[in-house]
């Protein structure tokens, strides 16, 4: 497994692409995916999978746009109402990123829906 951590100091924030060599999961896009994309292909991994840990209420994030652009799953708390598609990850969900196994753990605090 390797994890690129992608920051945003402006922000005081981090995204990251976590990988097994092939198949990539992005936590947490920064809306210039621009970024996040040349970080992929520096990697020569696909991104199957994109996940939100929380709702991002202090920036626009990149996580919709970014699935959309790859063709990835994207990850959001089912708990989170939002207006688009996405599978919705609850506590105790393990997601398949390739010969990585995830596993979603709830931990409210950030937000009371935050996700790691």
């Amino acid at each position: 497994m390797r994890v690129v951590t992608i920051e945003t100091p402006q922000l005081g924030d981090r995204s990251y692409l976590v990988h097994d060599g092939e198949s990539a999961l992005v936590i947490d896009a920064q809306r210039d995916i621009d970024r996040v994309l040349l970080a992929v292909e520096k990697e020569g991994v696909q991104v199957t999978h994109v996940a939100e840990t929380h709702v991002h209420n202090d920036y626009v994030t990149g996580g919709y746009a970014l699935a959309r652009q790859t063709g990835a799953e994207l990850l959001v708390n089912a708990d989170d109402p939002v207006d688009y598609e996405r599978r919705g990850i609850s506590d105790g969900d393990e997601i398949a990123v390739g010969t990585l196994t995830v596993t979603v753990v709830a931990t409210p605090g950030h937000t009371n829906t935050h996700l790691s």
